[in-house]
């Protein structure tokens, strides 16, 4: 009887530890199931929200792309002036909204339901598309000439003047030129530091050499083209600050005249300010870029001028002409306080873009996935790609299943 007691016991023991073994299994191939779920769920999301993207870049590519062949048409209808001042990357945004909502709107309006045309709207989530010209920015790479140099310290000394050195100006802002001559230097293909006179006189091989401030950090100047902007943080003088506050109305690309249509209403100000012929420190302060000032009044004209003629898609200005014409007929008393060189000023404004930076963001559930690129439109060729993911959590989703959007929502509500 003792034995057969122990065997049971025995018996016991196996069976009890077999159980806990196999709920072990179980629990951690539950537990991984699970996980391969999840990661499989993520996964899908994210190649969703990459394609979204790529949706959105193919789109502005081929509107872009759409430019020459649509003026081409007009040209042979005898409309190359009109031609001319339409540029099809502003609808881009647009056509992407009527893909991704399957509707067209205009102005609040929904003018046409395109729910049920096959090729239309996403399954899930959604994408956007944003279209910036670089030709609205100030190149900072200099080239080799005294005239490049010259030109691009005359863009530049506006914006930066009096953002430097705190105390009033009552003449040139050295620091604000110590600065923009260090950017040129580091560009400019030669080692000669550059200077300049108190008569605002370029002065490009003045002797010494760029890197004596760059020796300490264990790198040279750069002599050469800048690819991003980033490299602006290894500059001498070139701080945070200054960058997150002036990295916006730079760029690293070939442009020549701003492009006003879409510049920043601090960079068109400083233009603006510095093509003055009566007094610019009544007028502009001593701080172009500091608020309460009389142009700030005609600033403000100006910006609700422009943004109503954005929300209709339409350019702002058709021509350099039509924007100094516009500061020629500012109200009384401005227009006699806002005097404009109308020659200078027109050299130095454009509103053409030639170089596009393209950026695209898909999204689904909170994966998200952005694409950025800038495109010559006159050859059509990317000059630069970057992708990214980011957290598309804040992100509506626009998915429709059988006309009835992912939330449950009736899929004609506006968007």
């Amino acid at each position: 009887m003792g034995r057969r007691s122990n065997n049971r016991g025995v018996a016991l023991i196996v069976v009890l530890t077999g159980i806990t073994i196999l709920a072990a299994f179980s629990s951690e191939f539950t537990y991984r199931s699970r996980v391969d779920i999840r990661t499989a769920m993520n996964q899908q999301r994210r190649v969703q929200a990459y394609f979204h993207a790529r949706s959105g870049m193919e789109i502005g590519r081929l509107v872009i792309t759409s430019q020459k062949m649509v003026d081409q048409a007009l040209s042979s209808f005898g409309l190359s002036g009109r031609a001319a001042g339409l540029e099809l990357w502003r609808f881009a945004p647009k056509f992407v909204d009527v893909f991704t909502s399957s509707s067209l709107e205009f102005l609040g309006f929904k003018l046409m339901d395109l729910s049920g045309v096959r090729g239309i709207g996403v399954g899930a989530g959604g994408f956007e598309l944003e279209i910036v010209p670089e030709d609205s920015r100030i190149n900072v790479n200099s080239g080799s000439s005294d005239k490049d140099k010259r030109e691009i310290f005359s863009k530049l000394y506006p914006i930066l003047a009096g953002q430097i050195d705190e105390e009033p100006m009552t003449g040139m802002d050295r620091k604000a030129a110590e600065v923009i001559l260090n950017i040129i230097d580091w560009a400019d293909p030669d080692d000669s530091r550059s200077d300049i006179d108190s008569n605002g006189n370029l002065l490009s091989t003045v002797g010494g050499s760029e890197n004596m401030n760059y020796s300490k950090w264990g790198y040279t100047s750069r002599n050469a083209r800048m690819d991003s902007l980033d490299e602006l943080l290894m500059i001498e003088g070139v701080t945070d600050s200054i960058f997150c506050r002036f990295s916006r109305m730079l760029t690293v690309y070939n442009t020549s005249k701003i492009n006003v249509n879409d510049a920043d209403p601090w960079l068109i100000k400083a233009v603006v300010c510095d093509n003055l012929v009566t007094d610019k420190l009544a007028v502009c302060g001593y701080n172009y870029m500091s608020p309460g000032s009389v142009m700030d009044q005609a600033m403000y004209l100006f910006e609700t001028c422009r943004q109503i003629k954005q929300q209709l898609n339409m350019p702002p200005f058709m021509s350099a002409s039509q924007f100094v014409n516009f500061w020629t007929r500012l109200p009384e008393p401005l227009n006699q306080l806002v005097v404009v060189n109308p020659e200078t000023l027109r050299a130095s404004a454009g509103t053409k873009s030639t170089v596009l930076r393209v950026v695209s963001r898909g999204w689904v559930d909170e994966s998200g996935h952005e694409m950025s690129a800038v495109i010559d439109t006159g050859s059509t060729r990317w000059l630069s790609w970057k992708e990214r993911g980011f957290d598309a959590s804040g992100k509506r989703d626009m998915g429709q299943v059988d006309g009835v959007d992912s939330a449950g929502e009736a899929g004609t509500e506006g968007r």
